[in-house]
């Protein structure tokens, strides 16, 4: 084979060179964003300026057409690959997508299939002709439809990969600004050399100086990956955190119209279908519009708001911060909203728990002194009179009966302290039911119907009221057969029926049956089941007809319920 000294064809080797080290580097970055698609647009490159020089060196003008053929195995592919590095790279990752890459690589597919089919419609080059000009082979080309399509599409490429540099140039840190400039630089340099091939004289017809200008190009991108951690030290888009906050934010102008709203603001602000942006904040109708004053002032603001939505009771923290220039000119305003409705139903249930706690400490440190005095007593009356069998076997049964209410109190005090402890959670009622039914081991005969999908926010213990729900009436029910635990929710609360077959409740002791120490048993397992309830505002109370059943209704408020999804 022989070959021709094309000017400057160890240049067209030198940008395959480069080009090729720069894919393998960045492959080898390839977790970075955009440096994937990188590395195979710089393979490209590599590619087609290798199969150039070769081609331009090439004497035999069918070496010429076919290393031509090998180059556009390549070429068609550049500009998509650049258009989607410059998505990928800007941060844009939710603009790349299966219709968007099919739109991007429309051209390049059109581009490939007119080329590689050109001998049927001469849709690419309307002709190709050899030529020799001081002595070098030269193949010269009219250009048809189809190859000015593709050069317009790479000018295009180029022309957006440089909009989104100066982008990011623009609204990147200080730390990022000269790896964006260079990399400006860099297509800047690309767009001239592309505009020189296309409208300025040529040194030969076929000369094309883009793989010189590659060359260049390439020193400076190994430079800037180097000196610079161009692909190491990426920069993430503002964007892509405000968006991303967990908390709500808006930021307004100086006469108060929307420049900004995140996702998570929209939700809570429940704007999902309005266009907002532009828009006048004083227009908008939410629940922040009672704050409308204070969030549109001068001063900074930090308050609480709770609002309702859909029967639940939300809590909303919600700060506001003027931002003033250098001269103190104000530039905008930024509200913030945080959701902190957990937090304040957790504090709310924890004050509350604590009160209880203090109540029952109280409590069971009387009873058990007063168990203690009787117990004091008749040992001294068991002292006075230990010369009487009778007597002194009634005092000891009695010294008897007193401890054994102490060890009482003590494991009432036992079970007790778990509640408050941790924080309230979401239950699924008839999960915990079916639990404190396998837990009381149930006798065969007594069956349980659970018909209560509903979810509702408790304390850690509501097992334990189940429990007690249920113990009662396998204790005091007569020939109880089944259990029946319902739900019905309407449009303020959700009630929760718990019923039996039973003996029910006598009318005069409806009220009492809550209440310390009243029962057959220890006397503490409905009010123990109150007070539980009790921690996250839940009430209780037996509205069963004497005779036919207990009927327990637990009545959940607005906010402490949910349905689960399923339903």
């Amino acid at each position: 084979m022989q070959f021709q000294n094309y000017p400057f064809f160890y240049l067209m080797f030198l940008s395959a060179i480069i080009s090729g080290i720069i894919s393998i580097i960045t492959w080898n970055r390839r977790d970075v964003r955009g440096s994937g698609i990188f590395s195979f647009y710089m393979f490209l490159i590599a590619w087609w300026s290798f199969f150039y020089g070769l081609e331009v060196t090439a004497i035999d003008p069918d070496l010429h057409i076919l290393y031509l053929k090998i180059e556009y195995l390549a070429i068609p592919w550049i500009p998509g690959c650049v258009i989607l590095f410059a998505l990928k790279f800007g941060g844009f990752n939710h603009l790349v997508n299966r219709k968007t890459c099919a739109l991007i690589f429309l051209v390049p597919v059109l581009t490939f299939v007119s080329y590689f089919t050109n001998e049927l419609h001469h849709w690419y080059y309307q002709a190709v002709d050899a030529l020799t000009i001081d002595g070098l082979t030269i193949i010269s080309i009219t250009p048809g439809f189809m190859y000015n399509v593709l050069s317009s599409y790479i000018l295009l490429s180029i022309a957006f990969c440089l909009v989104v540099f100066l982008y990011i140039l623009y609204n990147s840190p200080r730390v990022f600004f000269i790896q964006s400039f260079l990399f400006v630089c860099i297509l800047f340099s690309l767009m001239a050399g592309y505009l020189y091939y296309h409208f300025m004289p040529r040194l030969y017809p076929d000369f094309d100086i883009t793989p010189i200008v590659l060359a260049f190009a390439g020193i400076i991108l190994l430079f800037e990956i180097f000196q610079y951690q161009f692909f190491d030290l990426v920069h993430f888009p503002h964007r892509k955190i405000f968006e991303h906050l967990h908390d709500g934010i808006i930021v307004l102008d100086t006469v108060n119209r929307v420049l900004e709203m995140n996702n998570e603001a929209i939700t809570m602000l429940h704007l999902e279908n309005l266009s907002i942006i532009g828009g006048k904040f004083d227009t908008i109708s939410t629940f922040l519009s009672d704050l409308k004053t204070d969030l549109t002032g001068l001063t900074p603001i930090h308050t609480t708001i709770n609002h309702l939505y859909e029967n639940n009771s939300y809590y909303y923290a919600i700060d506001m911060y003027p931002v003033f220039d250098s001269i103190n000119r104000l530039e905008c305003r930024l509200i913030v909203m945080r959701d902190i409705s957990e937090i304040i139903k957790s504090k709310n249930a924890l004050t509350e728990a604590g009160k209880k706690l203090g109540l029952l400490t109280s409590i069971t440190r009387h009873d058990i002194l007063n168990q203690i005095m009787i117990i004091s007593f008749y040992i001294e009356d068991i002292a006075n009179t230990c010369n009487n069998q009778s007597q002194t076997m009634t005092a000891f049964d009695r010294v008897k009966d007193a401890t054994t209410m102490i060890k009482q109190l003590i494991s009432f005090t036992s079970v007790y302290q778990d509640l408050g402890i941790a924080e309230p959670g979401w239950y699924k009622v008839s999960d915990v039911v079916q639990k404190a039914w396998k837990t009381r081991n149930v006798p065969p005969t007594v069956s349980c119907h659970i018909d209560a999908n509903i979810v509702i926010y408790a304390d850690m213990l509501l097992e334990k009221v189940f429990f007690n729900l249920i113990d009662n009436s396998l204790r005091h029910g007569k020939d109880i057969t089944s259990i029946t635990v319902s739900s019905k929710i309407s449009e303020k609360c959700a009630v929760i029926i718990y019923e039996d077959d039973g003996g029910g409740v006598n009318f005069e002791n409806k009220s009492k049956i809550f209440k310390r120490g009243f029962g057959e048993n220890t006397g503490y397992g409905l009010f123990l089941v109150r007070e539980i309830l009790g921690i996250t505002s839940i009430t209780i109370e037996e509205t069963g007809i004497p005779g036919i059943g207990v009927r327990f209704e637990i009545t959940v408020p607005h906010g402490g319920f949910m349905v689960p999804a399923e339903s």
